[in-house]
């Protein structure tokens, strides 16, 4: 085999040569380039030191306007807090302090006593009026809450060094903080206290011009001591005056940003110089150096509204005017001393350039010497090795080692590929021996060529019993394999295609022969012309387990909120009969007391009285369950939910022919718990013992006893007091006796129970501390509540002693109701306690009631034409606060939002429908006695 020949010497001259032109024609523009970006660099600087100048004198009057923004704020907070206080509670005054001065001209705080003076102000007080003690007290009360004021706004930021209050006559003036009349005359040069008065109303006057300024102005003025003083007008009654805030001579230090270089001087108004500060970095010989230079009000306004520095002579000028107050700042810059600092900057640019211009001729020459000549070489030495295996290597620099070894390498990386493929196949292997899901390989023809490991934990079947055979035989039950076989047919045949990769769930069989259902994804694979099907499988059992005892619990919500749309329309019917329950409940009464004399009309009226008493005591249950309000713990009788709930069910018992036995304790404590939740529970047990008696067969009496007691005292624990259920039914199981406690467990057939009940009332009586549990018993099932017991009921007060306006004379009550039968049987029952009654048929009279005559409480209906009792209560609480305290609301209509939301805000005693006569008469008791 020929060698090739190496490249000739002279065919390197020549592309060297062609090399060294090529980097000359690149060369001529780099130095163009370079050029042209030193003039635009002087350029950009030039401009960009321009624009830095504006942007400073922006920051400058910002950070200048952020100082005097907060104190002109406080000045008008002061302003608006002084003419409209906001505190509750009047401000403490020592007027005792506030007299007149030696020569009678005028009034002063000077007497007030050193540890008050931090935090009040001093009173100036002259003219006509000084004299009239009314309109000293007044001056002296608003001077107080002035003080108040300003002590708050001297304590946040922006504070004022003095605050000053003028009136616009010179009559008065409100000093804070506290300063001796004698120190404020030294001060002014006066030699009176009216004196001082007119010579601090004249420098207030110069602060906003003569007479006064517009409400939401602030005027700025530089005094001639250097001091500022920030002036607005105050409205305060009748009378009117100026606002002064002044500030130190270094109030506006905190503004101050020292320029770098140039002059920064703040003019005001009148074109006065606030501030005046000189650069740093400025040159002696600049023409910046001495006194400030003069300029034309047009050039200035030029230059605040230029974006950039503007060049006036040999200055570069900025000039911006402040937001807050009627200032103006100025930035100037010597134009000279801006031209140096420019050169200065583009210097380095400049050696850049040439320095640039040296690297890339150096870079040419090394990418000859490194990179053209031995890529040459690289190349000659390829072609040699690709015909010779043992061609000798170049010569070439250490970073080129590497292409010369390739052609050895490549032979290397061949083999580690075969290796790695090696290495894939395992890894893959390992895969899906690992997977969670069962994965089933076949061929064409149905037999499994692969098993996993998680495939023989769901069939039961180990790997080499099951290779060869076939899938339907071992994992398919027998009813479904001639649809499998068919499916797999189709998909053989190239059928179906759109079944492949997609989820699909069927029946598979364990090796026991326990079906279960899987969820499977089947792919098709052709190996070297030949087709292999695998699945992937999921078992769905707990799935399935899962997603049914979803749809249990829905259905039992289902049933919750049936029985809540059952309680709101009880509620609603029970709503209705409040009022004429209430009118029978009360006339029941009054008849009752009337009939005293005779025996047999008495007995009529009281079988009415508790028939009706009755009525109400279900017609409350109801509302009780549909007020969904929240738990409110009192002291109530457990007998009294036990009637409740006894009257509740009566009828329901007796039409299923059960009996109800009841045993309750006389004298039981009282407990503390929500009467409701604690109703609800007792209400639940009845209810589950008319259930299981209503199922019972045999033709036996059918009885529920319902009995309370006191447990006896034990050392260990407080005394508490019981509430027992027991019916003669079948029972419960004793291994159910905890079970039957669980959320949605139920012995009742489907559609009558939801299994909540029990675990919801267990649940209600531990947060209340006691105890719900099912005692063993030879016959049916008793059901134990024990709670803690609170404490004794209390006395209760007679209400025919009380009065209300002093004892001397029965209390007098204001009744308002639109329903006049309900306001005269109010009336009725009122005054047979010994209180005086009027009626109302509307708020409109009940106000016109309350003007023309003294009442000690009213008792009004919520809901009323017109205006309703809430309407009624906040005008009485405008006109007559104490009275409003003494409101006590007669309604039917607890469950509205709006009524318990009244009721919340006005803290007011209240009353539902039907009503006792002890009822209301206890409560108006009670209110009479707060």
């Amino acid at each position: 085999m020929t060698l090739p020949q190496p490249v000739p010497e002279a065919a390197l001259r020549r592309l060297r040569r062609s090399y060294a032109l090529l980097m000359l024609l690149l060369g001529a523009p780099v130095l163009a380039a370079v050029i042209y970006v030193l003039v635009l660099q002087f350029e950009i600087v030039s401009l960009g030191a321009q624009r830095q100048i504006a942007m400073s004198t922006d920051r400058r009057v910002t950070r200048l306007d952020a100082v005097l923004a907060p104190l002109r704020d406080n000045l008008l907070r002061l302003r608006n807090a002084t003419v409209e206080p906001t505190i509750a509670p009047a401000v403490a005054v020592d007027r005792a302090s506030l007299a007149p001065t030696a020569d009678s001209s005028a009034w002063t705080l000077d007497a007030l006593p050193a540890m008050l003076r931090d935090s009040a102000p001093q009173v100036l007080l002259a003219g006509a009026r000084r004299g009239d003690a009314a309109w000293r007290d007044a001056s002296i009360e608003q001077a107080a809450v002035f003080a108040q004021q300003a002590r708050l706004v001297s304590g946040s930021r922006g504070g004022f060094r003095r605050v000053v209050y003028v009136d616009a006559e010179g009559t008065q003036a409100w000093i804070h903080p506290w300063v001796d009349s004698a120190t404020l005359l030294a001060e002014l040069q006066a030699a009176s206290v009216p004196e001082a008065l007119q010579r601090l109303l004249r420098r207030q006057r110069r602060g906003g011009a003569e007479g006064l300024v517009f409400r939401d102005a602030v005027a700025w003025r530089v005094r001639a001591d250097g001091s500022i003083a920030a002036t607005t007008t105050l409205d305060l009654l009748e009378r009117r005056g100026y606002l002064t805030g002044e500030l130190p001579v270094a109030a506006l230090e905190a503004a101050r940003v020292d320029p770098a270089i140039g002059r920064f001087w703040v003019l005001d108004a009148d074109g006065a110089v606030v501030w005046d500060y000189k650069g740093r970095d400025e040159p002696g010989d600049s023409v910046l150096d001495g006194p400030l230079p003069r300029i034309a009000d047009d050039t200035l306004r030029e230059a605040a509204s230029a974006p950039i520095a503007l060049r006036s002579g040999a200055m570069l000028l900025s000039a911006r005017s402040s937001g807050v107050a009627p200032w103006r700042t100025i930035y100037a810059s010597d134009e000279a001393h801006i031209r140096r600092l420019v050169w200065r900057d583009v210097g380095p640019y400049a050696a850049g350039g040439a320095a640039l211009l040296l690297v890339f001729l150096g870079t040419a020459t090394i990418l000859w010497r490194r990179y053209a000549r031995p890529s040459l070489r690289l190349v000659d030495y390829l072609h040699r090795k690709a015909l010779d295996p043992a061609a000798r290597e170049p010569v070439l620099p250490a970073g080129w080692a590497p292409w010369a070894l390739l052609t050895r390498d490549t032979f290397d990386a061949a083999r580690e590929a075969q290796a790695a493929e090696q290495r894939a196949e395992a890894l893959k292997s390992a895969i899906v021996d690992h997977a969670l899901a069962a994965i089933v390989s076949t061929d064409a023809q149905g037999r499994i060529v692969e098993f996993n490991p998680a495939a023989e934990a769901m069939f039961g079947r180990r790997r080499a019993e099951v290779l060869g055979r076939s899938v339907m035989e071992t994992i398919v039950p027998p009813r479904h394999r001639a649809g499998h076989e068919a499916a797999i047919r189709t998909l053989r045949e190239g059928g179906a295609p759109q079944t492949l990769g997609r989820r699909t769930e069927m029946i598979a069989m364990h090796a026991d022969g326990r079906e279960f259902p899987v969820e499977v994804v089947i792919w098709r694979t052709d190996l070297q012309g030949e087709s292999h099907f695998t699945a992937s499988l999921t078992d769905l059992s707990e799935r399935r387990a899962a997603a049914e005892q979803i749809e249990r619990q829905r259905e039992a919500l289902r049933q919750s909120e049936k029985l809540s749309a059952m309680g709101s329309l009880l509620a609603g019917v029970a709503h209705e009969l409040n009022n004429p329950l209430a009118i029978v409940m009360g006339r029941a009464s009054l008849l009752e007391e009337k009939c005293e004399d005779a025996p047999a009309l008495r007995s009529d009226a009281q079988r009415i009285r508790e028939a009706a008493e009755r009525c109400g005591r279900i017609v409350r249950t109801f509302l009780n369950m549909a007020r969904q309000k929240p738990a409110q713990r009192l002291n109530v009788q457990l007998n009294d939910l036990a009637r409740a709930a006894a009257d509740m069910l009566a009828h329901t018992l007796r039409s299923h022919g059960i009996e109800l036995q009841l045993e309750l304790a006389p004298g039981l404590p009282e407990v503390s718990a929500d009467a409701d939740q604690i109703g609800q529970v007792v209400l639940n047990l009845l209810v589950n013992a008319q259930q299981a008696l209503a199922s019972a067969e045999g033709a036996g009496p059918r009885r529920v006893k319902l009995s309370t007691g006191v447990e006896a005292r034990r050392s260990n624990r407080e005394p508490r007091v019981w509430l027992r259920v027991a019916d003669n039914g079948p029972g419960v199981p004793p291994a159910l006796h905890e079970t039957v406690f669980e959320p949605f467990f139920t012995t009742k057939p489907e559609g009558i129970g939801t299994g909540l009940g029990l675990a919801v009332s267990r649940s209600l009586v531990r947060e209340h501390g006691g105890q719900l549990g099912l005692e063993i018993s030879a016959g049916g099932a008793v059901f134990r509540m024990s709670l803690p017991i609170s404490g004794q009921p209390g006395e209760r007060t007679e209400p025919g002693a009380l009065g209300g306006n002093g004892g001397s004379g029965p209390a007098r009550v204001l009744v308002v109701d639109d329903e006049a039968e309900i306001a005269e049987l109010m009336r009725a029952m009122l005054e047979g306690a010994g209180f005086e009654a009027a009626t109302a048929e509307s708020g409109a009279v009940a106000l016109e009631l309350l003007a023309a005559a003294r009442f000690d409480a009213i008792v009004s209906d919520l809901r009323m034409p017109d205006m309703d009792g809430a309407a009624l209560w906040r005008e009485v609480r405008l006109r007559w606060p104490a009275l409003a305290r003494r409101t006590l609301f007669v309604t039917g209509d607890t469950l509205s939002p709006g009524a318990e939301a009244f009721l919340a805000e006005a803290g007011c005693a209240a009353l539902d429908k039907p009503f006792a006569r002890s009822d209301l008469v206890d409560r108006v008791a009670t209110l009479l006695m707060e």
